[in-house]
């Protein structure tokens, strides 16, 4: 313990947490002592439900029984208790509150307890917030999992003003966060009005209303045309095949089940669009919607280090294509061509995560997809690709993908077919390329409205921050000469301590 000078005005004392803290201990895991989880009893705080530095009740999904609870006595919250993650995701911390009890918790959280008579909860809540970025990540250690020991808070340098200085820093640091807060509400509520403003573009675009105006201004072929000039294409491309006696592509009449079709007559589309099934905007070739093979054809086994790449569910989702590490070699690739992908198809996600689509850039390696995507080639004479992505990614599109999913913890489209006979509107070409503008001009608008939202909460972050060290460094309130000096109360802590540990050894005794 010794002085240290924050400024020129004040004086505190540093101290080490273990001499401040009565107990400083940790969770562990009921299952190691026989006891199982459970769909309701006590709660069991795990760092995932820490949340805005609060116990959020509502993310809590596993709890033990009475017994369990009394068993691992050592990790039963009480009031006034302070939380501290020191494995995996390191610095979360809260303050236990009186509807936080009865709870416990498991060994990735430290419960440090007893410092309410000489350091406030929150002071020291927020003087972890404040150091988080510098001492406590330094401590952190480990590969995959880092963490921090018990021994490592104990060691923790903590600043000790007066009990009274104390309060005033709380009041100060809560009237300026309550007004940082507001800031950071309006700002997501802006976020949350640009996401449902993006969709309602993307509604209103598929649904003719954004080129309302420039068909009444332009003469507009009806998509009807185009669609039987694709048509006739594809019925030359089938009679060319039965020429050959080559049976492998349906005719193009009978691409879906006609017991499947159903009209949807919807008021106020154009007159010159055309209803048309999704599996009409596929190319008229071999393979080019397919779901992946049965997980037992792509096993680990026979994956080499290089070769053709296997695209998995984690590209659609994040739209990049260079995630993964899994190759294939030539005989494997050659046995599951059926499944290949190159430059410019699509991919979707069709487990977990439904509905994600990425297209593969020009440049992609080829390869194949696994059992948890879904391949698909457009065929861009009918559809124009950017716009086929922006209707894929609609809200409105995605209700209909997942509307038939089946399974409970897992969603799962259960089949190709699914897709195939959902519902599409086709606009003219020229048409198509005016509602692409449209939709673009629009959503530009929205990307710089999110990137100045995300740059201000950005900010606000700083702020805080800057709050904080400013606190911490003395600054923030003005000293009060009346205050108790914190050499006094450091006295206390001593005197304090030593009769704890007395008491202790009589009760051993006894």
């Amino acid at each position: 313990m010794e002085n240290i000078n924050l400024s020129s005005k004040k004086k505190w004392v540093k101290v080490k947490l273990g001499d401040l803290a009565s107990t400083i201990t940790k969770g562990s895991t009921p299952t190691t002592y026989g006891f199982n989880y459970l769909d309701k009893g006590i709660p069991f705080i795990k760092i995932e439900n820490i949340e805005n530095d609060k116990i959020s009740h509502r993310s809590i999904k596993q709890f033990i029984s009475n017994e369990a609870h009394e068993y691992q006595s050592r990790s039963q919250l009480q009031e006034g208790d302070i939380l501290f993650s020191i494995a995996g995701t390191i610095g979360k911390t809260c303050i236990v509150t009186k509807n936080d009890i009865p709870s416990n918790t498991n060994q990735a959280l430290s419960i440090i307890r007893g410092t309410k008579k000489y350091l406030l909860p929150k002071f020291l809540k927020l003087q972890f917030l404040s150091i988080l970025s510098t001492t406590v990540k330094k401590k952190a250690r480990g590969g995959a999992m880092s963490n921090i020991s018990l021994n490592d808070l104990e060691k923790m340098d903590i600043l000790l003003p007066s009990i009274q200085e104390q309060n005033r820093i709380i009041e100060k640091i809560e009237e300026l966060f309550s007004d940082l807060d507001k800031a950071t509400e309006e700002l997501k509520k802006t976020q949350e009005q640009l996401k449902i403003y993006r969709q309602a573009v993307l509604k209103d675009a598929f649904e003719g209303k954004l080129t309302e105006e420039w068909r009444r201004n332009n003469n507009t072929s009806s998509a009807d045309l185009l669609f039987r000039k694709v048509f006739n294409k594809r019925k030359e491309i089938y009679r060319k095949q039965q020429f050959k006696k080559c049976k492998k592509l349906k005719p193009p009449e009978k691409f879906y089940k006609k017991e499947n079709i159903t009209e949807i007559k919807l008021d106020g589309i154009p007159d010159t669009w055309k209803q048309i099934k999704f599996i009409d905007l596929i190319k008229y070739e071999e393979n080019t919607i397919k779901r992946g093979p049965f997980g037992s054809a792509i096993k680990k086994v026979y994956f080499v280090l290089k070769g053709y790449k296997v695209y998995e569910q984690k590209n659609a989702i994040n739209d990049d294509v260079m995630l993964g590490n899994y190759f294939i070699d030539e005989a494997k690739y050659k046995e599951l061509e059926r499944f290949s992908v190159k430059g410019g198809d699509y991919i979707i996600s069709c487990s977990g995560t439904i509905g994600r689509i990425s297209k593969l850039p020009k440049d992609a390696s080829i390869g194949v997809i696994n059992q948890a995507l879904l391949k698909i080639v457009l065929d861009e004479d009918l559809f124009i690709d950017r716009l086929f992505l922006y209707l894929f990614r609609a809200e409105f599109f995605q209700r209909k993908i997942l509307k038939e999913t089946r399974g409970s913890a897992m969603k799962n489209i259960s089949s190709v077919e699914d897709i195939k006979n959902i519902n599409v509107l086709l606009p003219s070409k020229k048409e198509q390329e005016q509602m692409l503008q449209e939709i673009e001009s629009r959503l530009s608008v929205c990307d710089k409205l999110e990137e100045t939202v995300q740059q201000s909460l950005e900010k606000i972050k700083y702020l805080r921050q800057s709050i904080l060290k400013k606190a911490f460094e003395g600054n923030l309130v003005p000293q009060n000469p009346e205050d108790e000096p914190a050499e006094k109360l450091l006295e206390r802590i001593k005197q304090e301590k030593e009769k704890h540990k007395y008491n202790n050894k009589k009760r051993k005794k006894r």
